[in-house]
């Protein structure tokens, strides 16, 4: 199996009202794109009111970007090549370019693409790392590149000057063992924010460095935990030139194990001139919809031990795992969400010798490479034992539900509400639940799943919109969808989505019109609501 099974085209859709608590009102015009078995695969990047780029590799030497408008009408088309062997792993966009990284695996030769989607031409670097290097996160700013990884399960921290093609691993200077666990791109104040976490002794905390274009350290922020907890995960997001935050989740330090890490619930940190002002924890019990995804039954059973631990003083001890957010500043509220998930492993006894690709292959025994890019979300890299056990193999990330929490400036608790996830998974962890916010106070949650468009409408812990699920309509009449393989959406500009994925679809036309029969294609929706 490779990671180079390719499958895309593309589909526009029109929908109605913005933040409609009815019924959606739909009028769609279709572009399809025909996938024949064995194609390369597509790789959609949307770039605001700067339209959409396609990305695919169409051999092991090869490759095309495609730059579509806002209307997803085609503006350019460029064919580049690159050595022979390298695989696509991923891509950033800074706001200005799109870069593009192939590599393999363990290997010290990459090669980056600058995409300049202006003009529509591209510039091709090739650099050294260090041998045996894993790659976890790749990102850009201007002509800089940074990459964090690790080599010999070391956290490494890489700078590229793509000018002149000079490469330096960055020093942490932080005592203790750590894991890089984000790269931030800070476009507004041209910073690249970077999260460790620092474990030193039993208790993890949050050290945040700041650089600038050139490598150059900007600034640091340490955040430690109270005696019982430790920090899992943060990441840092600047408010203003002296105001910042830090966000993530923590649990009892004694909860954790080398192969789980339990979160107990969400902490806020206010920063002002690099100090510490406060740093707020709010368990999860304290919500009052986190066990919504739970039946009726089953969310009694956890209020009434919740309740009776509280009763005695006690908060009941959880175990989550949450992928958290931006946060989103509105009307002196600092909003936040957060989506649950856990991994999910499945016994495998074939032989998987023939692999021909790590990047992008979820079926590799004990594999960590997810979607590209070396995946450090399957194991707690500060307790020890990584993912993969005996014949278990990865098999993708669950997402139960997604919460949405309001907290005031002093980082206080205010509201909570949710969305419940329908068997959604992912061989990639990435956000999947988009927010726009209207100026009634409303607040639309939207995801992708199955080909479809499932939605809430929440006015903070009040629901004005139930769950919905809005079908995206086909090219014909009498078409129907047998398999919808992968499907993403995004926010992609003023009160548009950008949606797409790629569906097995049958119809019973007859006649010449052979695009009607049964035919594999990639769908990409422009949506309002």
């Amino acid at each position: 199996m490779t990671n180079k099974v390719i499958r895309r085209a593309f589909i526009l859709l029109m929908m109605l009202p913005y933040f409609c608590t009815t019924t959606f009102a739909q009028k769609p015009t279709r572009v399809e794109l025909a996938l024949p078995a064995n194609s390369e695969t597509y790789q959609a990047v949307p770039m605001g009111n700067k339209g959409v780029l396609l990305i695919s590799q169409t051999s092991r030497s090869s490759y095309n970007v495609q730059r579509f408008d806002t209307n997803l009408e085609r503006v350019w088309s460029i064919d580049g090549t690159i050595e022979a062997g390298l695989d696509y792993v991923t891509s950033t966009y800074d706001g200005r370019s799109v870069f593009l990284l192939f590599s393999r695996y363990r290997s010290s030769t990459y090669q980056i693409v600058k995409v300049n989607i202006g003009p529509g031409f591209v510039e091709t670097f090739t650099i050294n790392t260090l041998d045996r290097f894993q790659i976890t996160d790749f990102k850009t700013l201007g002509y800089s590149m940074f990459m964090a990884g690790t080599v010999r399960e070391e956290p490494i921290l890489i700078h590229t000057n793509l000018s002149t093609l000079q490469t330096k691993v960055l020093p942490s200077a932080i005592k203790g063992s750590n894991a890089i666990q984000s790269i931030e791109i800070d476009t507004t104040h041209q910073l690249v924010n970077v999260s460790f976490a620092v474990k030193r002794g039993k208790q993890i905390r949050i050290v945040a460095h700041s650089y600038d274009e050139s490598g150059q350290l900007f600034s640091q922020i340490m955040v430690e935990p109270e005696d019982d907890y430790t920090l899992l995960n943060g990441r840092l997001q600047v408010l203003n030139e002296t105001t910042k935050l830090m966000i993530g989740t923590y649990g009892y330090r004694n909860m954790q194990s080398s192969t789980n890490t339990a979160s107990q619930g969400l902490f806020i940190t206010k920063i002002v001139d690099d100090e510490v002002v406060f740093t707020r924890y709010h368990s999860f019990t304290d919500f009052a919809n986190f066990f919504t995804f739970m039946n009726d039954r089953q969310q009694e059973k956890m209020e009434r031990r919740i309740k009776k631990k509280k009763e005695t003083g006690g908060d009941l001890k959880l175990n989550y795992r949450l992928l958290v957010h931006d946060i989103i500043q509105k009307d002196n509220q600092f909003i936040l969400v957060s989506e649950a998930f856990y991994p999910e492993y499945r016994t495998n006894n074939s032989n998987l010798m023939g692999v021909n690709s790590f990047y992008g292959n979820p079926f590799l025994f004990g594999s960590p490479f997810i979607g590209g890019l070396y995946n450090p979300w399957l194991w707690n890299p500060l307790y020890g034992s990584r993912g993969g056990f005996n014949n278990q193999i990865f098999d993708g990330f669950v997402y139960t539900h997604a919460i949405v929490v309001g907290f005031d400036q002093e980082g206080q608790l205010i509201w909570d509400n949710s969305i419940n996830f329908e068997n959604v998974k992912s061989m990639e962890l990435k956000e999947k639940v988009n927010v726009q916010l209207s100026e009634q106070g409303r607040t639309q949650l939207v995801y992708s799943h199955e080909g479809a468009i499932r939605t809430k409408i929440i006015k903070e812990n009040s629901v004005v919109d139930v769950d919905r699920k809005v079908d995206l309509p086909t090219g014909f009449q009498g078409d129907k969808v047998r398999k919808t393989s992968t499907d993403d959406v995004e926010y992609w500009y003023n009160n548009y989505y950008l949606a797409w994925g790629t569906q097995k679809i049958v119809n019973a036309a007859t006649g010449d019109d052979q695009s009607r029969g049964r035919r594999n294609v990639f769908y990409l929706n422009k949506i309002t609501f």
